[in-house]
């Protein structure tokens, strides 16, 4: 029996350094708009240039996809400062610069899509 006990409403999720973020459910419309984020950006680069390194191209695939998915899904963020350690505003930009961070993208992806990740494991998916 497929259990639908996937989160409905924002929550927390706790990441590297302290670093906190509110996602709003990682549903299937907000991972396609994610999907389609980033093959765009990667479309992009593919055309700038042509020859570029499988290897590359998977990892800036990946990378994409995180920024997008979290652009898409963080609504509210708390431990996140300037140079000065000034609170810094939620802003697309500064949620890819986040993303940069390999440590938080890291945790971030593993977070935020393991409500689904869990449902497939249990045979429902």
């Amino acid at each position: 029996m497929l259990t639908l006990d996937l989160p409905a409403e924002p929550y927390w999720l706790d990441l590297p350094r302290g670093v906190r973020v509110e996602i709003r459910p990682v549903t299937t419309a907000v991972m396609a708009a994610a999907q389609a984020t980033a093959a765009r950006r990667l479309a992009a680069i593919r055309i700038a240039d042509p020859d570029l390194d499988p290897d590359m191209a998977r990892g800036l695939s990946f990378a994409f996809l995180v920024k997008a998915l979290a652009r898409h899904a963080v609504t509210a963020w708390e431990g996140i400062g300037d140079a000065a350690g000034t609170p810094l505003a939620l802003s697309p930009e500064a949620v890819e610069r986040l993303m940069d961070l390999d440590d938080i993208a890291a945790a971030f992806w593993d977070r935020a899509t393991a409500p689904v990740a869990a449902v497939t494991a249990e045979g429902n998916g």
